[in-house]
């Protein structure tokens, strides 16, 4: 259970664990590459990568850019799994491989399990598969070696909750608002409460998603969850420095920095 496993090392270590999300392919493949190893590079402790996918349900304006600019690539599952593969050649940090239910069951889900762990990755996120209905997949996921990580909403029935924490084999993704994907100034007033509420429920590992955006968010949390997950600031600053990559490689290097060493408690 290598994510759990980097999130508790993080924790022992009295800091949050810091998760970032970056969409393969965007706004290039050699140039999402280079944004892979300046996140391991400074300070990322995993890193989650999206597939970009035509029907991008929970996903706010920043990434749905971000998942056109890729589609434009002709990104797909292969190109996602080449590049954890490349990466794996000279980095250890820990990478899920993030997308729709779509795109894996045309795969074949047993398929797509087994070649994430060949290529190094870790683990799993599949944004639209109900718990309920995750018993196939979550099977696949365990025979083939590698973590199966389920998302919680504010909304999530008291059930649902009971039954991601039955299920989990790695750590749970809260959802730190009722919406889609994108920066915040603030955070849910609730959403503390909604933190406190699964961890009564739960041995696993609880990281906050969806909204979190900067350091402010990050002291905020770093207390109570496990780890933080950063997606749509990082894609922001893609999108800005589109012109010039170089300079966008030095915002995105600055701005992880700046995160990491919030995430000291």
């Amino acid at each position: 259970m290598n994510l759990i496993n980097t999130i508790l090392e993080c924790n022992r270590n009295n800091r949050t664990c810091f998760i970032s999300y970056v969409t393969c392919g965007d706004p290039n493949i050699k140039t999402s590459g280079k944004i892979l190893e300046t996140l391991a590079i400074n300070g990322v402790d995993i890193i989650e990568l999206g597939i970009p996918f035509s029907d991008p349900i929970s996903d706010g304006p920043t990434i749905q850019k971000a998942t056109e600019r890729s589609l434009k690539n002709k990104t797909n599952i292969d190109h996602s799994l080449a590049m954890i593969k490349k990466f794996r050649n000279n980095y250890e940090t820990p990478i899920i491989l993030f997308g729709y239910f779509n795109p894996f069951l045309q795969y074949g889900l047993k398929k797509v399990m087994r070649s994430i762990k060949k290529v190094g990755g870790d683990g799993v996120l599949i944004v639209d598969l109900p718990p309920e209905e995750a018993e196939e997949a979550q099977t696949a996921a365990n025979e083939a070696g590698i973590e199966l990580v389920y998302l919680l909403a504010p909304t999530s029935t008291e059930e649902r909750i009971n039954i991601v924490s039955k299920l989990s084999n790695s750590f749970i993704y809260l959802v730190s608002v009722t919406g889609v994907t994108g920066a915040r100034k603030s955070l849910d007033v609730d959403l503390k409460k909604f933190i406190r509420k699964v961890k009564r429920k739960t041995k696993r590992p609880v990281c906050v998603g969806f909204g979190i955006s900067n350091v402010s968010h990050v002291n905020e949390l770093k207390k109570l969850a496990n780890g933080i997950i950063i997606g749509s600031a990082i894609i922001k600053l893609i999108e800005e420095g589109l012109k010039n990559k170089g300079e966008m490689l030095k915002k995105i290097e600055r701005f992880v920095r700046k995160i990491k060493k919030a995430t000291f408690i």
